[in-house]
């Protein structure tokens, strides 16, 4: 289901170029991970290629503590000098136009979705298979959003995200969103229509315009609805 929360281990897949993390003492361990599997590099190729020999050792032991270390732990060597050190290293790894990594890509929480299933051009949801759901990380007030990715001509690799939800929600009425047809359970994207006799119209829209091009659904009972939060062109660096 697109609405159902994914049970299995899903794949990250990062995109620097929006603000995805909020500010805080904690380094992002999930992003070094992500690097170092991109780059085919590991923590020791690192240090061995950014420190001297005889400091070496010394790095390996507060590197280790200071990546696992609870924020509150105390230490001498902070998670903005090795932010520091490792864009600087990662940044000389990047090709074909990868994005520039940033010192606070290292530090702060950040949030991801599942990416739940595809929109097609008839605005129809076509759910994926639990082994098919990735993940893409999205700025740190959608965590607990899901996600579908558009595969039609006019929005073709989008990605619209919204709240799961279990319920109709009147704050998706007379608004672009995701809703199930509570008989077929095809879920629908369109603008969502309220009618007086209790069901709900899946409207054909135009964007840029405002008018109606037509009914994707009509008179249709709805499982639950909801309206999407945030939308944008996601840059993949891997799936």
């Amino acid at each position: 289901m697109v609405n159902k929360k994914p049970t299995l281990s899903e794949k990250l897949v990062y995109n620097t170029q929006h603000n995805m993390v909020e500010f805080d003492k904690k380094f992002r361990k999930s992003g070094l991970e992500f690097l170092k599997q991109k780059y085919k590099k590991t923590t020791d190729d690192f240090i061995k290629e950014s420190y001297s020999k005889k400091d070496q050792a010394n790095m390996r032991v507060k590197i280790s503590r200071l990546i696992n270390k609870p924020p509150t732990a105390p230490g001498y060597f902070g998670v903005l000098e090795l932010a520091h050190d490792l864009s600087k290293y990662f940044n000389k790894l990047r090709t074909n136009g990868d994005p520039f990594i940033s010192v606070n890509y290292f530090i702060g929480k950040s949030a991801s979705v599942p990416i739940m299933g595809t929109l097609f051009g008839d605005g129809q949801i076509k759910p994926f298979e639990k082994k098919d759901i990735v993940r893409c990380f999205v700025p740190i007030r959608y965590e607990g959003c899901h996600a579908v990715i558009s595969n039609q001509a006019s929005s073709n690799g989008m990605l619209r995200v919204y709240q799961p939800s279990s319920r109709i929600n009147p704050k998706a009425d007379y608004k672009f969103g995701m809703a199930q047809d509570k008989n077929s359970k095809i879920v629908w994207f369109g603008f969502i229509e309220p009618q007086s006799n209790g069901t709900y119209n899946i409207v054909d829209k135009s964007y840029s315009t405002n008018k109606t091009i037509g009914n994707l659904a009509e008179n249709i009972k709805l499982s639950w609805s909801s309206k999407i939060v945030f939308a944008n062109y996601p840059s993949y660096w891997d799936y």
